[in-house]
């Protein structure tokens, strides 16, 4: 079975709890793998993804990974496999820290 991947997503969004957080947006990237019995178009789940972003201004990473994992599966419902880790790039500055969520379905 074939895998469709992205990588280094990269885009400016609202994700956090700390007061500025929720009123700055940070700089994030995103790495995904999805395998499914259906053709998975990588151009539109990198549109997908980042308007659910924008739209959703997730509190955590992790309510970001469970959301997507969820929301995937209801979009390809013969997807097998999911792989997405959100990193934040310039919160720490001398580190990149984010969570990652891997689910075989």
């Amino acid at each position: 079975m074939i895998s469709v991947f992205i990588e280094n997503l990269e885009f400016e969004t609202i994700i956090g709890l700390l007061d500025f957080e929720r009123i700055e947006k940070q700089k994030i990237t995103v790495q995904a793998e999805f395998r499914a019995k259906e053709f998975v178009d990588y151009a539109k789940v990198c549109e997908f993804i980042q308007a659910k972003f924008d739209k959703k201004k997730f509190g955590t990473v992790e309510s970001a990974l469970e959301y997507f994992k969820t929301k995937f599966k209801k979009k390809f419902p013969t997807l097998e496999y999911f792989y997405m880790k959100i990193s934040k790039v310039d919160i720490i500055p001398n580190a990149i820290v984010g969570a990652k969520i891997q689910k075989f379905y």
